[in-house]
């Protein structure tokens, strides 16, 4: 957010907060089916962002958000795992945020048990990603560090 004065931070830290809040309408077994290399069921990884966008809205609402905070927030939802472009500065960190957890030890754990990838497996896959899956220069950069640290950690388990 610091690199992106011009970014609304309400906007951006509701949807992080509520992007999946949809993967709660999706049957827990079919969940990671809905995504990743083994998905069978692509339109539940769109229900989720259609419902999670249904969701997000009864919350903020709720709370008393302004319409166009609203908008903003569900229009970021609507689509941020199957859109291939970003349509605002909000919508880019929002999206490269959602992406940089699988750059740290708990997400390399947690890639490896939900598809069975060998840490040489994921970090081949991150790396390729730095460069083509990313909105933000400080996006790429915080992934190029966090993976530079991981083949660190790889060569000197202690650190």
């Amino acid at each position: 957010m610091a690199s992106y004065p011009d970014a609304d931070e309400t906007v951006v830290l509701s949807a992080m907060i509520l992007h999946d809040v949809g993967w709660s309408t999706v049957p827990e077994d079919k969940q990671l089916l809905s995504f990743g290399p083994h998905m069978q069921y692509p339109e539940l990884r769109r229900q989720h962002e259609l419902e999670g966008v249904r969701i997000a809205s009864e919350i903020l609402q709720s709370l008393g958000y302004a319409e166009n905070i609203i908008d903003a927030v569900s229009a970021i939802i609507d689509g941020h795992d199957t859109r291939k472009e970003s349509h605002s500065i909000e919508d880019a960190i929002v999206r490269d945020a959602d992406k940089l957890w699988r750059y740290t030890d708990f997400g390399l754990e947690t890639l490896a048990e939900w598809f069975d990838f060998t840490t040489e497996q994921q970090m081949e896959l991150l790396a390729q990603w730095i460069e083509t899956r990313f909105f933000t220069d400080v996006g790429r950069v915080m992934a190029r560090g966090l993976y530079g640290y991981m083949v660190i950690k790889s060569i000197s388990p202690s650190l």
